[in-house]
């Protein structure tokens, strides 16, 4: 394998923890395969689970720089400024993010998600039940809290709707990603905390809608059955080449992450077809007024 520049690797160094952790683990899995070893031969060298190993080279886990400097040795890179570099790239991405405060009550792969979320260029979610995150008021979003997690206390119930309202801050910044949302119309008509709540909701979907990084389109209830009318996804996009798209799939008890190419592809594809069922941005604004003319 050709070794990347130093510089280069110092560029991919950008960006949030969990964007700096797979470009390392990239970097890494190349170096492995280069090598011809396999991840089981690198746990056995360490005395690592294969699993540790594998996570890695996935991004899933910070990385010690003393972990990436034995396995740049391992690998046999000679070249000190590459070898420095890795290194480099390895503690960077250790950082804390705003999100590690919540880490108590945010799970560990939806942790890793919101890195990739911050750093995307495009972000395109489907919803079949609710509205998307990034696009929930305070009072809609602690309704969603407050009937899944009815064990917890307020103050619990406080920071979780504090890390949703700053996850939705990349939405809104100069600089901010591409949004586009499809939802059900199911999505629209729930009335999750009562009809004040629904009527700020949508009144905030359709004010949403007239930014120019938002694009919200609805399917029908006319629609009936279609593919992945059972659940929902996200797929983000990089404007980086060496960042490949992530998808990430709500689960009921857990955010399933998905980097694997020929997933992230059926993913995309399901997408696709969910694009050619929901009504135009234009018809979609008038379905959300109509639902929340309703709501009076």
């Amino acid at each position: 394998m050709e070794n990347r520049r130093p510089d280069t690797l110092a560029g991919m160094a950008n960006g949030s923890g969990s964007i700096r952790r797979r470009r390392l683990g990239i970097e890494l899995r190349e170096l492995r395969t280069a090598k011809g070893l396999t991840l089981d031969e690198v746990a056995r060298r360490f005395t690592w689970s294969v699993s540790k190993a594998s996570r890695m080279e996935r991004g899933l886990v910070p990385v010690s720089p003393r972990d990436v400097a034995d396995l740049v040795k391992l690998y046999g890179v000679d070249d000190p400024d590459h070898a420095d570099a890795l290194v480099a790239m390895a503690a960077a991405s250790r950082q804390r993010d705003w999100w590690h405060k919540f880490d108590d009550l945010l799970p560990r792969q939806f942790s890793v998600y919101l890195g990739f979320e911050g750093d995307a260029e495009s972000i395109h979610t489907y919803q079949s039940l609710l509205i998307p995150g990034l696009l929930q008021t305070e009072a809609y979003a602690r309704a969603i809290f407050r009937a899944a997690q009815p064990g917890e206390t307020d103050e619990q119930i406080d920071r979780r709707v504090e890390a949703r309202l700053l996850r939705q801050t990349i939405v809104k910044n100069k600089d901010a990603p591409r949004l586009w949302a499809i939802l059900d119309e199911a999505a629209i008509r729930r009335g999750v905390g009562g009809r004040d709540v629904m009527r700020e909701q949508l009144a905030h979907l359709a004010s949403s809608s007239k930014q120019p990084n938002i694009t919200i389109q609805v399917i029908p209830f006319q629609t009936g059955a279609y593919m992945s009318m059972d659940g929902g996804f996200i797929i983000l996009r990089f404007a980086e080449a060496e960042d490949p798209d992530v998808v990430c799939v709500d689960i009921r008890t857990r955010s399933l992450y998905v980097d694997d190419p020929a997933e992230v592809r059926r993913y995309t594809l399901a997408h696709e077809q969910l694009l050619a069922l929901a009504a135009t941005p234009d018809e979609s604004i008038k379905l959300i007024e109509a639902a929340l003319e309703e709501m009076r």
